[in-house]
């Protein structure tokens, strides 16, 4: 009987150790990664992305839906754009609406304004751009935030790092544009193996104001979501980004919007891209333009 009790004890006090071991040998994921480390990867792979971008050519298309103050639909519009880039500025060249090509004349005027922007482009000028306060950058959002709650999730069958994140008190804006970045609250996807950013989904936490709200407010509880993916079998690439919102333009006039772009289509630039962007196209003349 001793000698039974004895190994009995022998025995707990193998498991026991074996146990303290193994616990020692299981340190959470989250205290394996080195965050900060991480994030200034991610940053610098964010940065790296917008520049390789430029070297595609897309499609992008964009759902527009505007209701009155009371949720109804007042206006649906759809608009498909092939997308090229010239002295790092985004080129879009409209090219159907509500899924049917537009008008020759149409065409004309977006060449005369593409060729206008490429003049100026080679002229040493940087005309604003119309389109750039609807394109939410990661980049500047990585800038923006401080990100916390580290945790491993499966997003599209691929492991992610989730983080949550919200404004960074110490972020300073370079322009009005920016400074919407200073009202966001939500959760990032980062793709652990690329480093990548696979989707941001966010909300507004404050109302963003144009002319201090004279001109346009955004009202807060605004939703966004982002999302890239891996295309190629390498180089990450947005694939779609989506808002909805309810606003207030000219102090009186309440409505909503819902907007969804898909990005798709990808080609690699080849060396006479830039040259092919300046080319005139040439509208049939049996066309019709309405």
């Amino acid at each position: 009987m001793v000698v039974k009790y004895e190994r009995a004890l022998i025995f707990v006090s193998l498991v026991l150790i074996l146990t303290v071991v193994d616990a020692a040998r299981a340190v959470t994921p989250e205290q394996q990664l080195d965050i900060p480390t991480l994030l200034a990867q991610v940053r610098d792979h964010q940065d790296a992305l917008d520049k390789i971008k430029e070297k595609y050519t897309y499609t992008e298309i964009v759902t527009n839906v505007e209701r009155d103050k009371h949720g109804k639909e007042k206006k649906r519009e759809i608009e498909t754009y092939d997308v090229s880039f010239y002295q790092h500025r985004e080129v879009e060249r409209l090219v159907a609406k509500n899924g049917k090509p537009i008008s020759s004349e149409d065409q004309a005027k977006q060449q005369r304004r593409i060729e206008k922007l490429i003049a100026q482009l080679e002229a040493g000028k940087n005309p604003p751009d119309p389109d750039a306060n609807r394109r939410m950058s990661i980049a500047v959002l990585l800038r923006a935030e401080q990100f916390e709650n580290p945790r491993r999730e499966v997003f599209r069958e691929r492991n992610v790092i989730v983080f949550d994140f919200e404004p960074d008190p110490a972020f300073k804006p370079a322009n009005s544009y920016e400074s919407f970045y200073k009202l966001m609250k939500g959760t990032m996807w980062v793709d652990e193996a690329d480093l990548q950013v696979a989707r941001v989904d966010f909300g507004l936490i404050g109302p963003f104001k144009i002319g201090g709200g004279a001109l346009f407010e955004m009202k807060p509880g605004a939703h966004f979501v982002s999302e890239q993916s891996r295309f190629f079998g390498e180089v990450w690439l947005p694939t779609s980004a989506g808002v909805t919102f309810d606003g207030r333009a000219l102090l009186f006039f309440g409505f909503g919007i819902e907007e969804t772009t898909t990005f798709s289509n990808y080609q690699r630039f080849d060396v006479n891209t830039e040259e092919k962007v300046k080319m005139p196209a040439s509208p049939s003349k049996t066309e019709n333009p309405h």
